[in-house]
């Protein structure tokens, strides 16, 4: 043991191999770089981090390295350092307690929320999800996002690690009771479902979607990448049975006029295009909206002659996404956190390093990955590099 310890001692990193760590240690302190007085763990977590970039400078520590990441991602999110607050997960306990009595969930505005009016706006999947955690659903999403960045670290991948474990944003969310982590969960695992089997695929979009409605955008990327018909099929009847009860129960109108009272909810524009612009001053609130879903179909109509591969498909939804919450007249920084899963998981593939991923012993992540590839290969990769693992 003491032979091998010696000999970790000598091994210099290798800058071909090393570059993406580096950037990745860099990355994360940068974001943990705050202003005023942060919290105590935040700073204990940046002076870590700048130490453990300047070790692999010296020394061969990518395992270290990614466990620092990992550790440090779950200290930030145990200490609930990111602040914020949202009124999600009241108004969804509201819904199920309402469920639960045997009344209508939808239609209504709940006193619970701040202000008092918000209805419950989201998938009837949502009522169900949360249903097993009803005394407190937040705890499902930090454990969640918890569970997220294990795995993110046991995949080796450094710059979508740092990404995800520091991104203030991200912190925020994981504790302030929105319910985007859940629904990027979801939608990670339909997308990546979706790369090999469309048609599975599009009917885990489809659970997503009746979960929280935002996942439609990757619905057109996907049938343009893995045909109209069958997958088309899929997230049809899938999206009947995971809205049909709701439906049945209660009827459309009530479903409806809940989405309708979100948007029309926000008095004054926020986190938007309209907000930049200070909107107000060229259309009303409800023109806002029709100008997002313009430009979102626009850009899910453009990109459907760009799908040809498995990165082309998960951008142009990534796109679509961007354009339709973010163009209108009331966002909110939380959306991030359904696209964060998605776009860390893919980030050092897109850019063309995941070759270079931290391998842990044995290598379980290269095994698992070439079991999958023999099985269910990816339909369209980007790449004939080790991407997938």
């Amino acid at each position: 043991m003491l032979a091998g310890l010696s000999t970790w001692w000598r091994v210099r990193p290798e800058p071909a191999r090393a570059w993406p760590l580096w950037l990745a240690l860099l990355l994360a302190a940068a974001l943990l770089l705050g202003t005023g007085t942060p919290p105590v763990t935040v700073v204990a977590c940046l002076l870590v981090v700048s130490a453990t970039l300047l070790m692999s400078l010296r020394w061969h520590i990518p395992h270290g390295a990614i466990l620092v990441l990992l550790v440090c991602g779950l200290a930030l999110r145990a200490a609930a350092v990111g602040g914020g607050w949202s009124d999600v997960m009241l108004v969804t306990q509201a819904a199920i307690r309402t469920m639960l009595d045997g009344a209508d969930p939808y239609g209504i505005g709940y006193a619970q929320s701040i202000p008092p009016g918000a209805p419950f706006a989201y998938g009837p999947l949502a009522l169900l999800w949360y249903l097993p955690v009803l005394g407190n659903p937040g705890r499902l999403e930090l454990l969640l996002t918890m569970g997220l960045l294990g795995v993110l670290a046991l995949r080796g991948r450094p710059l979508g690690l740092a990404l995800y474990a520091t991104l203030p944003a991200l912190l925020v969310t994981s504790t302030d009771g929105s319910n985007d982590t859940s629904a990027g969960v979801l939608l990670l695992v339909a997308l990546l479902v979706a790369q090999r089997k469309p048609v599975a695929g599009a009917a885990l979009l489809a659970l997503a979607v009746a979960f929280k409605p935002y996942a439609l955008a990757w619905l057109l990327p996907l049938l343009a990448y893995g045909g109209v018909p069958m997958p088309l099929l899929a997230f049809v009847v899938t999206s009947l049975v995971a809205w049909g009860w709701a439906v049945l129960a209660w009827g459309p109108v009530p479903i409806l006029d809940s989405l309708r009272r979100a948007d029309a909810l926000h008095p004054q524009a926020y986190y938007s295009l309209a907000w930049v612009v200070d909107g107000s001053r060229f259309m009303p609130a409800e023109a806002w909206g029709m100008v997002r879903y313009a430009a979102g179909a626009v850009i899910a109509s453009l990109g459907w002659a760009w799908v040809r591969t498995a990165r082309s498909f998960v951008i142009v939804g990534v796109a679509v996404f961007l354009v339709t919450l973010f163009t209108g007249w009331w966002s909110t920084f939380a959306y991030l956190a359904a696209i964060a899963p998605v776009v860390c998981w893919h980030l050092d593939d897109w850019l063309d390093v995941g070759h270079l991923r931290v391998r842990w012993p044995t290598d379980p992540v290269g095994a698992c990955s070439r079991w999958v590839d023999a099985r269910w290969p990816v339909l369209r990769p980007w790449s004939t590099g080790d991407v997938e693992g």
